[in-house]
C-alpha cells in the first residue's frame, strides 16, 4: 500500500439541522483511533486539530432553512481548508453534520480542477439519509 500524507480535520458543526449532537462527531472518531488506525497501515497522520467557522454576516434569507448563516460561515471556512488540505495530503473530514459536505467537496473540486485531475471523494456515514 501506498503511504500517504493524511491531515484529519475536525470539524465540530452543528448547525444544518435541529437538532444538536454532531459537533461531537471528531472527538468521537479520534476517541475511536481513527489516527492510530492509519498510522498502523503505514500512512504519516497529521490531526490538524478543530476548525472554526467563517463570520457570516446576519442577512442570508432563512425561510425554511436552519441556522443558514453559520451553514454559510462553515461552508466557506471548509472550502479554503479542503484546498490547502488537498495540497497537502490526503484529507479526513471528520464530523457529524451532513451540511459539511458543501464546502468539503466544494472545495475538493476546485483543487481537482485547478490539479486538471478527477475528483474523488469517500463518504463514509453512520447510517443511511434515504
Amino acid at each position: 500500500m501506498e503511504q500517504r500524507d493524511v491531515h484529519l480535520i475536525g470539524v465540530p458543526m452543528d448547525s444544518g439541522k435541529a437538532r444538536q449532537g454532531c459537533r461531537m462527531g471528531p472527538d468521537a472518531y479520534r476517541i475511536a483511533g481513527l489516527g492510530d488506525e492509519l498510522e498502523l497501515l503505514g500512512h504519516r497522520v497529521t490531526d490538524r486539530g478543530n476548525m472554526a467557522p467563517a463570520r457570516h454576516p446576519e442577512d442570508a434569507p432563512g425561510g425554511h432553512l436552519f441556522r443558514p448563516n453559520a451553514v454559510i460561515g462553515w461552508t466557506s471556512a471548509l472550502i479554503g481548508a479542503a484546498r490547502a488540505a488537498m495540497a497537502a495530503g490526503l484529507p479526513i473530514f471528520m464530523g457529524g453534520d451532513h451540511a459539511l459536505s458543501l464546502g468539503s467537496v466544494a472545495g475538493v473540486a476546485a483543487h481537482a480542477a485547478e490539479a486538471g485531475r478527477p475528483q474523488f471523494v469517500l463518504w463514509l456515514d453512520a447510517h443511511s439519509d434515504f
